[in-house]
């Protein structure tokens, strides 16, 4: 009787050693990770994050259909080409027009689409 009082203390003292931790002030509006680890964390080596985005693309209203999309494809190209222009160290990973759609409105019709990009930035430290 007295050895089982013994191993029941044992057991008992043995799972009250559980850590616990406290975390406070995390917003629940976004995804958050939380990581523990044992011993010393090695720094980071990245010195970049990537960054994704949209733009508007949206051409010139014409009376055909075929001219509004013509003068979305040259909407297109034209973003496409000054994205690349500010591009002066080679961070573009994705470049995406995506596929238009046109409209009819009293003017003519506009083609417009929603346009993607993903980019390699530098992390200021």
């Amino acid at each position: 009787m007295k050895a089982m009082m013994i191993a029941t203390l044992l057991l008992g003292s043995s799972m009250a050693l559980a850590q616990t931790a406290a975390i406070h002030d995390i917003p629940a509006d976004q995804s958050t990770t939380i990581q523990i680890t044992k011993g010393t964390v090695a720094p980071t080596d990245r010195d970049f994050d990537i960054m994704t985005s949209t733009a508007e693309i949206q051409g010139e209203p014409n009376v055909l259909t075929k001219g509004a999309r013509d003068s979305w494809k040259k909407a297109c190209n034209d973003w496409k080409a000054e994205v690349k222009d500010l591009n002066k160290e080679n961070s573009i990973l994705a470049l995406n027009c995506n596929s238009p759609k046109c409209a009819s409105e009293a003017n003519g019709t506009t083609c417009t689409s929603t346009g993607s990009y993903q980019l390699k930035v530098k992390i200021r430290k």
